[in-house]
């Protein structure tokens, strides 16, 4: 249903933890497809963070804790973009797999992270069941 749609217009409730895997395995298919060597540092993370999420206990939760730690905020995912499209400006099929990795975390992020607001809720709460104890 959702293949054909950019990832930046994907609701973050479609992305399962598998669709992130296949955007991992085609950053790593793009770059064997560059010539890039199996023992590559490319290659090799992108290996680590397939099987990271394979061997996780939960692949959904995994991923939501994985998008918020890499984007905390737009300033995060500007930034890392900024670097990658520098990297990579070259190579283009494999800097399209590599933004669309990304903008399904950074889908992800927005919607699971947790707001100032939901914060100070939170903190509120705690505070108050500390009191009435």
């Amino acid at each position: 249903m959702t293949d054909k749609i950019p990832a930046s217009e994907i609701p973050a409730s479609y992305i399962s933890w598998k669709r992130i895997e296949e955007a991992q395995l085609n950053v790593i298919r793009e770059a064997l497809r560059l010539r890039y060597k199996k023992d590559s540092k490319l290659v090799s993370e992108y290996v680590g963070y397939v099987k990271n999420l394979r061997q996780s206990d939960d692949p959904e939760e995994y991923i939501k804790s994985k998008a918020i730690m890499l984007f905390p905020n737009e300033e995060a995912y500007n930034r890392k973009m900024g670097r990658y499209r520098k990297w990579y400006q070259s190579k283009k099929d494999l800097l399209a797999s590599i933004e669309n990795l990304y903008s399904l975390f950074y889908t992800i992020s927005k919607e699971e992270r947790p707001m100032a607001e939901e914060i100070s809720k939170t903190i509120e709460e705690l505070i108050a069941d500390e009191i009435e104890i």
